[in-house]
């Protein structure tokens, strides 16, 4: 067995930072992150962010940018296809699964309590007024809930890697020129169904839900998604001391 990392713990906060970055729009596709850089701007040493590029390297949000280091990757329509696929199946399968609990009294109300709450604020003009960040988190926050109330913890290991992409997706989506309305309405639904114990209904509405996100994702990313997907941000914003643009700075693996 190989020694475990001391670092462990303070590589997943590198990770997050990066990729907050990334759905700030701090980080976009074509901007070279120096990992000097990198270690400066989150006040680390350079091992964590190391293990954090090599990390998000093998999960397909960083690529490698020549011989100069890593880059965003930039969202490629096929792959969140493929992924929002994979989902609308796990998706259904968990809003089922919780709806069957209430039917045998495994899942209670008390336990529905709290995304029902987030469902209703979100829904309401809280949820209009709320930030991009806080939209797309609680849009989240509702199908990990699922996922967690489903009884098979599977599911949630299964999807977590995969949520960047989606959270990206959904910035592409919101922030679009023609954007959508919110989903609130459709979680609303899924939400009641479950709570009626209408397993059918339930997954049906959830896979119809995933399929309609697939469907948004994939009309504003072939329309192109804008400066969080595109060109480097004209100013620089609090997260663009994370990227470093100059050439004399090569990423160290």
């Amino acid at each position: 067995m190989q020694p475990l990392s001391p670092d462990a713990a303070l590589t997943d906060r590198v990770c997050d930072a990066i990729v907050d970055a990334i759905l700030d729009g701090d980080l976009v596709p074509g901007q070279r992150l120096a990992q000097e850089r990198l270690a400066a701007a989150l006040g680390v040493s350079r091992q964590p962010v190391s293990q954090a590029l090599r990390l998000l390297g093998a999960q397909g949000i960083l690529v490698p940018l020549g011989r100069k280091g890593l880059t965003v990757a930039p969202m490629e329509p096929a792959l969140v296809a493929q992924l929002y696929e994979l989902r609308g199946a796990l998706d259904a399968l968990a809003a089922r699964l919780c709806a069957e609990r209430v039917g045998r009294g495994a899942l209670t109300e008390a336990e529905l309590a709290p995304l029902g709450a987030l469902t209703e604020r979100f829904a309401g003009p809280e949820g209009a007024r709320a930030g991009l960040a806080e939209r797309i988190n609680a849009d989240m926050r509702f199908h990990t809930a699922l996922y967690e109330l489903s009884g098979n913890p599977q599911i949630e290991r299964v999807t977590r890697p995969h949520w960047v992409h989606f959270r990206r997706s959904m910035r592409a989506v919101l922030t679009h020129p023609q954007a959508p309305p919110p989903a609130w309405d459709e979680h609303r639904a899924i939400l009641e169904a479950v709570r009626a114990a209408d397993a059918d209904r339930a997954e049906a509405l959830a896979l119809r839900h995933c399929r309609a996100a697939a469907a948004k994702a994939g009309a504003c990313l072939g329309r192109g998604a804008g400066r969080a997907e595109g060109t480097p941000p004209a100013a620089e914003g609090p997260g663009a001391a994370l990227a470093g643009r100059g050439q004399g700075e090569d990423h160290a693996q």
